[in-house]
């Protein structure tokens, strides 16, 4: 008996809560369908961009680079300038005959063109031409003869001593007898000229 009033008041209690429907469910319970859901719309690649343009300055690949700064061609020496000898021959700052003139030195001198067996004077030249007096670029070709024979040769690359002798006799007047010396002289210029000096070895 007891159960079966038990069953009743359940029954009771269920047609009870069918008769009133529950509350619905609240908002954060339930969800929204799939077209309520929230998207996000992302630029495409083809939307153009809405920043402000750089101040920056891209050269186009079509665009041609500006010339490298130009360097000024040697400058070649004319003929005004001194140090150019164009053609080689007579400059018009060297002209005219030369005038040589053989200094001979006193070391051993016995007298007038005379000199002591053994003595070794030395000897130089003075060149000179319309310019005045030479001496770089101008060659002397020694001879020293005794009677026809050559006894000594030698060759300066000046015509002015530095500071030394330009001709050097050595040994070559230790025999007595009558000598010659010679100086051939030659320019850049393309001059020529030449001197001889005789004098007399005599015992000493």
């Amino acid at each position: 008996m007891v159960i079966t009033v038990l069953a009743a008041v359940i029954g009771l209690v269920v047609g009870i809560r069918d008769l009133f429907p529950s509350d619905p469910a609240p908002p954060s319970a339930s969800g929204p369908g799939p077209e309520a859901t929230a998207r996000t719309d992302w630029p495409s690649s083809d939307a153009t961009p809405t920043s402000a343009p750089r101040d920056r300055i891209t050269q186009s690949p079509f665009e041609e680079a500006p010339p490298p700064e130009s360097t000024p061609d040697p400058v070649e020496p004319t003929a005004e300038d001194p140090a150019v000898d164009e053609g080689g021959g007579e400059s018009p700052q060297h002209g005219g005959a030369l005038t040589v003139q053989i200094k001979m030195g006193a070391g051993g001198k016995v007298g007038a063109d005379t000199f002591r067996a053994g003595s070794t004077p030395g000897a130089n030249t003075e060149v000179y031409d319309d310019t005045g007096q030479l001496d770089r670029g101008c060659y002397v070709k020694w001879t020293l003869k005794r009677g026809s024979e050559v006894v000594r040769r030698h060759t300066s690359e000046r015509c002015r001593p530095p500071s030394i002798t330009l001709f050097n006799f050595g040994d070559s007047l230790d025999e007595p007898g009558s000598y010659t010396l010679t100086a051939a002289v030659t320019t850049d210029w393309r001059q020529a000229g030449n001197e001889t000096v005789a004098f007399e070895v005599v015992p000493d």
